[in-house]
């Protein structure tokens, strides 16, 4: 029996292959989770970023509605004052212009019945030199409406922005277009009042008013970071309210660093873990090589010598009846012992022997395996056929054929004691081993696994290793084993 050392513990390239792989097996999917965080962070600021930007365009609305306001109930008071002038039986003129001088020559007036302007008259002395441009942009506005149509707006002027308010009704001869002009002086005064007050509603904002020709109006604050532009309609069409003070949310690297940090983290504790792992099974392997050489060195000696003392006494048996049988029994088992010893303990560990082919005859193989094991068989109540279809020699792996039918009738021999029949078979280049028992059959419908201990498991390796299978089922009663090898014929190479 020869002693094999324990290999030497290194640290090969090959260890830090296998961790590199494992390190990007675990990268794999903490990837997967960061890209989805990242895309859920993305999603995350654009929400944030809309309801900033709602609350901010509220604001604007709050504000632009309360300007609007203001400017409709200016142009309203100026529509009642020209209504009342416009019906005063005596004067309606001189009425009209007494309106226009209580705002101080802020307000235009058009009023047209038919196709003749009634207001302002057509006269030059009457009428001041200013108008003209304006009260032909009013007239230009009332020639488009129809019926029951009221527009609004702005237009520009040397002096000024103005907004004006234009009716229509009735229709032909009968149709009368009323339109007012109010100038921005005399509104923005009102109107800057009314946005200071509502300003102080929101503390922290800054508020701008444009035009419809981008001049700033009235400005409260300031925006250190930029204003968010809102158009207004109703009276104030064409205005933009700008506000900022939403604290805006901020898209920058620490959010995606929050979440890669825990990542990485998890990444090299897995990493550790794998190497630690690596080393452990490293440890654990030159451990189980140094035992088995330990192995190797204290069971040579006891198996030679049990071996020495079996030989001694069949020289010593003199012929008597049986022990000359018995000792040769003795010496098998010890040199199946040996054999063992070397495939499993000083080979390598955990890992079937690779199959050694030579001529045998598997039937007579057989025949010899019950002979040997007749005597343990029969302590436990057993009695055991054999029953050969396979002629001659083959070339197989009789180490491992042996192997096989002693697992299985141990097998048998201790979970189901009684008769047991043993089939030798070869076809198509296998060589089938069949072991049946005749105990308890499983219930109808159970599956048949290979549970019975270590024995059947070593039976599957064995036949696997060696180009065969294994398979259990019911037999009814007991059950059947089957092995198969890879056997060829004598003559045959390999």
């Amino acid at each position: 029996m020869k002693s094999r050392s324990a290999p030497f513990l290194t640290r090969s390239p090959g260890s830090w292959a296998a961790t590199a792989r494992q390190a990007l097996l675990y990268a794999l999917p903490l990837v997967f989770v960061a890209l989805i965080a990242a895309q859920w962070l993305d999603a995350d600021y654009r929400a944030l970023r809309e309801n900033a930007r709602r609350r901010a365009q509220g604001v604007a609305g709050t504000m632009g509605a309360a300007a609007a306001a203001e400017v409709g109930e200016l142009a309203a008071f100026a529509r009642v004052n020209i209504g009342r002038a416009a019906a005063e039986g005596l004067d309606p003129p001189n009425a009209l212009w007494r309106v226009i001088s209580g705002y101080d020559q802020q307000l235009l007036v058009l009023i047209r019945e038919g196709d003749q302007t009634v207001f302002p008259p057509d006269d030059p002395l009457a009428t001041p030199k200013m108008w003209g441009e304006k009260v032909r942009a009013l007239t230009g506005v009332a020639s488009l409406l129809r019926e029951g149509d009221f527009v609004n707006g702005w237009f520009p002027d040397a002096s000024g922005e103005y907004y004006f308010e234009c009716l229509r009704a009735g229709q032909n001869d009968a149709r009368k277009e009323t339109c007012l002009a109010l100038n921005g002086r005399f509104i923005f005064a009102d109107l800057t009042a009314v946005l200071e007050t509502r300003a102080k509603a929101f503390p922290g904002w800054a508020f701008r008013l444009r035009d419809p020709f981008g001049r700033v109006i009235w400005q409260k604050g300031g925006a250190p970071e930029g204003y968010e532009s809102f158009l207004q309609s109703g009276a104030l069409h064409g205005w933009a309210v700008d506000v900022a003070g939403t604290p805006a949310p901020r898209h920058s690297a620490l959010g995606r660093l929050a979440l890669a940090l825990p990542l990485a983290l998890v990444w090299l504790l897995l990493v550790y873990q794998a190497r630690k792992a690596e080393r452990e099974r490293l440890a654990e392997s030159a451990a189980r090589a140094e035992l088995a050489t330990r192995l190797s060195h204290d069971l040579r000696t006891p198996l030679a010598n049990l071996k020495l003392y079996a030989e001694l006494i069949a020289r010593r048996a003199g012929g008597a009846a049986g022990l000359d049988r018995y000792c040769a029994v003795l010496t098998e088992e010890i040199d199946r012992l040996d054999a063992l010893a070397g495939e499993t303990i000083f080979g390598d560990q955990g890992a079937a022997p690779a199959p050694r082919l030579a001529a045998a005859d598997p039937c007579a193989l057989a025949r010899r395996v019950v002979a040997r094991y007749e005597k343990l068989l029969a302590a436990s109540n057993c009695a055991c056929e054999a029953h050969c279809e396979a002629a001659g020699r083959l070339r197989f792996d009789a180490s491992a054929f042996e192997r096989i039918l002693i697992n299985l009738l141990d097998n048998a021999r201790k979970y189901a004691p009684g008769k047991i029949d043993v089939s030798i078979s070869w076809r198509d280049g296998l060589l089938a081993l069949e072991v049946r028992d005749f105990g308890a059959a499983p219930p109808p419908g159970a599956e048949v696994k290979p549970s019975h201990g270590l024995g059947l498991s070593i039976v599957q390796d064995l036949a696997r290793v060696n180009g065969g299978s294994f398979s259990l089922s019911g037999a009814n009663p007991g059950l059947r084993a089957c092995a198969t090898i890879r056997a060829l014929p004598e003559g045959e190479a390999a």
